[in-house]
């Protein structure tokens, strides 16, 4: 999602008062050339406008050319109440903190912090096959801990240029943590595009892209886990020459075990001008879709949790789809 990111890029994990503990990685060992990683996120579904969603995919990859594909509804495994497909369609959100990150010898030294915005349930118009549901990332940022940003300029590069994941610069509340408490007890994320920084005189330029408020819950009520897992573990759309040549990559999280256990929370999703869009803008479109034109979504659901991470290599898209991991599911 995850986001889902590309090879060098997800996460979020707890070393402030009140996180979830950080998981071991511990598919490297069975993984050795691919990209693994200790992710604690924070994921949310928010539903928004169809209109909205389907003018935010175009300006990101063209017109027409990824297209929103129908949602199993009728799946009470996945939506347990429905869901009004006709008018709205769910956007995913996360807000990540990610340690140990190792492929093969190499191994990123300290955390890396992210957030991103995808689509999940979606097509290549004319290209996918029938039955291929893929996710299509919006805007995913990253950084080192501590607001070192320039600590995630090369993983951001390497995703941009090398793999085909667009990945920007970004600044994030906590600064090295997964999320933190506020006074009174609700918690909360906050992830911004890094523009321009300007360590010396004052403020950089740094749109908002999402607020995240929220409490944990007992359980889930507007979804399911397995829900959760499959658009969280679809494959993801990439871009420039491997959108060209329609190849996806598999992010799979896993979340099946002592340590990586899904807590369902509960709360207000805000974006703002950096959620979606090519550039610098006043509004994004999920923005002025909200009710108010705010960017406020409330009673959000999502989870919280540390799960283990492999970032699979770019395939066709297609094949991508039908080789998702199960057992991540």
């Amino acid at each position: 999602m995850v986001a889902v990111f590309a090879s060098w890029a997800l996460a979020l994990a707890t070393l402030s008062t009140y996180t979830n503990a950080q998981c071991p990685n511990e598919v490297a060992n069975y993984n050795p050339n691919l990209r693994t990683a200790s992710a604690n996120n924070t994921w949310f579904l928010v539903t928004v406008p169809k209109s909205a969603v389907q003018t935010a995919l175009d300006t990101s990859y063209g017109p027409g050319l990824v297209v929103l594909a129908n949602l199993p509804t009728n799946d009470a495994s996945l939506f347990p109440h429905g869901f009004d497909s006709a008018a709205y369609h769910p956007v995913l959100v996360d807000a990540m903190y990610q340690d140990d990150v190792r492929m093969a010898a190499a191994k990123i030294e300290g955390p890396l912090l992210g957030a991103g915005l995808y689509v999940p349930y979606v097509r290549r118009a004319g290209i996918s096959k029938a039955g291929t549901v893929l996710q299509a990332p919006l805007s995913t940022f990253i950084s080192g801990a501590n607001g070192d940003a320039i600590a995630g300029l090369v993983p951001a590069l390497v995703s941009t240029l090398v793999e085909g994941y667009l990945l920007r610069l970004g600044l994030f509340e906590p600064t090295n943590a997964a999320y933190q408490r506020n006074d009174d007890g609700v918690l909360s994320n906050n992830a911004a595009w890094l523009v321009a920084a300007n360590p010396i005189s004052g403020p950089g330029i740094a749109p908002t892209a999402f607020d995240f408020q929220y409490t944990m819950q007992d359980g889930f009520a507007l979804y399911t886990a397995e829900l959760f897992k499959t658009v969280i573990n679809q494959a993801s759309i990439l871009s420039g020459v491997y959108f060209l040549a329609n190849v996806c990559q598999r992010n799979q999280y896993y979340f099946n075990n002592d340590t990586s256990i899904m807590t369902p929370v509960r709360g207000n999703v805000t974006f703002g001008p950096a959620a979606d869009g090519l550039g610098v803008q006043k509004k994004s479109t999920v923005q002025k879709a909200s009710p108010d034109g705010s960017g406020l979504y409330v009673r959000n659901e999502g989870f919280t949790g540390c799960g283990q991470n492999v970032g699979f290599n770019p395939q066709n898209c297609d094949e991508a789809a039908e080789n998702i991991d199960q057992s991540a599911l």
